[in-house]
């Protein structure tokens, strides 16, 4: 029985350790067939990018060693000679950002250098090449020996494609993949702007500008837009999940899962699929598509829990979920209570800047990167608009796992167990004691400032209330009555208390004070008839709490 390719991305290391392979070589025919100059595919992480673009290194490149081999037992041998002649028939440059990843842009710079610098001694033949000439060669020897100027690296694809054109007599084949890594890091680290000038002018000097092309293939996760980076390509083909080319090839469809799990023996179909499935790709053929990361891992490890989640890159889903408006945490709790963000325009091209500026922004970020999936497509003359929920258990854990790990690092060491016990008590006196101690000790003034107290408050007790969800539903923003309460907290067990809260920030404007803005927020309660949701389940029992606060000063009083 065949291993799994846990952490393999290498098709030559798959072949060489007989390790299981999901067959995914027509990727190769739709890159030959696709007429596009420039192709970008964009994808989740994890989702076998880096596997395809070894696939494409492997068939593609001209060298001594005949790899026609690897590929005779797959479904790309049998589509005939046609595309066999591409086999071996082309030079090709390959690199991957996938790893340029440290939090100081010149740390990454010299990782790109490196990784560059490991390309160029890959056709150490050229050297040699009496058909390149000896200013190239030159050139080409300060890059290898990593002794070039900083622009060298700028337009060393360019380089090299011109040199292997010389040499080959046959343009050269461009791959780049996990493009986009360098400025997801930036945006994390705060160093976007040396980091978006490099991109601009190694982006353009290695596809737009380079004449030595033959045809470029790039992936990521998003398509990074407004900055330029693809400005003016007007040969570029961008397939984003959203797109029907290439859906099939990156994760693994129903029918490789249901063979996958055949082949090793495992009856849990059902369970797998709540899991790792899920994912919607295509537009107007929308293909379900498994998360590969997570089957393999599965399989290997024997134990349904998550994978895919748990891998690096959620730094900034986590933050957005935390210290976005309060619509976007409204929402994350729609999406952790297993419903929809609703009717939600999506923009294919991420603006980095713009992505806490906008729920468009956030809600497009999370669906291209894999945390959301389109239920329904509405396509408008004006866009694509989809109705987004959580694609799997998984991903649910994971927004569950934001409000209480965030809960958990902002409390440090309140004390959550009590308070809890308080407020599902009814002891509002004690849970108002420990909830303002929490509040003085561990809030800072940039956590509950002006522009964002709200929200923050509000985050603060979905991520307690995440302790309870067993016991308890726990919904938000939702009708009742005569209006939309902030927290009710339903008890499963009728005989138990529920609970509404209502926040109030104080208005500096109209000269609130914390007791006023208290009564306000007690008296709306009452005014517009929040209980009336509890008392039509059958819950009589009902706790009906106001909290004010201006800024760490808290107030909290019951009806």
């Amino acid at each position: 029985m065949k291993r799994q390719p846990v952490g393999v991305d290498d098709f030559e290391n798959i072949i060489e350790q007989d390790l299981y392979f999901v067959d995914k070589t027509l990727f190769i025919k739709e890159i030959i067939d696709d007429s596009s100059k420039i192709i970008l595919i964009a994808r989740p992480r994890r989702f076998g990018k880096t596997l395809n673009m070894s696939l494409l290194n492997y068939y593609f490149e001209k060298s001594k060693k005949d790899n026609s081999y690897m590929f005779k037992e797959y479904k790309i041998w049998a589509q005939g000679e046609e595309y066999r002649k591409e086999q071996g028939k082309y030079p090709v440059i390959t690199l991957t950002f996938k790893d340029v990843k440290t939090s100081k842009w010149s740390l990454n710079f010299a990782l790109i250098k490196n990784i560059i610098q490991v390309e160029f001694n890959r056709h150490l033949y050229l050297m040699d090449s009496k058909e390149v000439t000896l200013a190239d060669r030159e050139l080409f020897k300060k890059i290898a020996l990593d002794k070039a100027q900083d622009e060298h690296y700028i337009k060393s694809v360019e380089i090299l494609s011109r040199m292997l054109y010389e040499h080959h007599k046959q343009r050269p084949y461009v791959l780049l993949d996990e493009y986009d890594t360098i400025l997801n890091e930036a945006y994390i680290h705060a160093h976007w702007q040396e980091a978006i000038e490099f991109m601009k002018a190694f982006m353009n000097a290695s596809f737009k500008n380079n004449p030595n092309l033959y045809k470029g293939v790039l992936t990521g996760i998003f398509r990074v837009a407004k900055e330029s980076i693809f400005s003016d390509m007007n040969n570029l083909n961008v397939c984003t999940i959203l797109s029907d080319n290439y859906s099939e090839y990156f994760g693994f469809t129903q029918n490789e899962v249901k063979e996958l799990l055949k082949y090793y023996g495992i009856q849990e179909g059902d369970k797998v699929r709540d899991w790792y499935n899920g994912y919607l790709f295509g537009e107007k053929n929308q293909r379900v598509i498994y998360n590969p990361w997570s089957i393999v891992m599965y399989i290997h490890k024997g134990t349904l829990k998550p994978y895919w989640i748990n891998t690096s890159g959620n730094a900034i889903i986590k933050e957005l979920a935390t210290t976005g408006d309060r619509s976007i945490q409204f929402n994350i709790q729609n999406i952790i209570e297993g419903g929809t963000v609703d009717n939600v325009k999506i923009d294919e091209n991420i603006v980095y800047s713009e992505i806490k500026k906008s729920d468009k922004s956030i809600w497009s970020f999370m669906l291209m990167s894999g945390y959301l999936k389109p239920v329904k497509l509405y396509l408008r003359e004006e866009g694509v608009y989809c109705d987004l929920k959580a694609p799997n258990k998984e991903v649910y854990y994971f927004f569950r796992n934001i409000l209480e790990n965030w809960f958990d690092e902002t409390i440090k060491g309140g004390s959550v167990d009590e308070m809890l016990k308080a407020l599902l008590t009814g002891d509002v006196r004690t849970f108002y004691k420990i909830f303002a101690t929490t509040v003085e000790r561990t809030f800072s003034y940039h956590d509950v400032g002006e522009d964002k107290a709200e929200s923050f408050y509000h985050a603060f007790v979905l991520g307690m209330l995440v302790y309870i969800d067993k016991e308890y539903d726990i919904k938000s923003n939702r009708e009742s009555g005569y209006g939309r309460y902030d927290v009710m907290i339903i008890p499963k067990d009728k005989r138990k208390k529920g609970i509404i809260i209502e926040f109030k920030k104080v208005d500096k404007y109209e000269n609130e004070t914390l007791e006023t803005a208290l009564n306000a927020a007690l008296k709306q309660i009452e005014d517009k008839k929040y209980d009336e949701e509890l008392k039509g389940l059958g819950i009589n029992d009902i706790v009906k709490i106001g909290i004010a606060f201006k800024g760490k000063e808290v107030k909290v009083e019951t009806v």
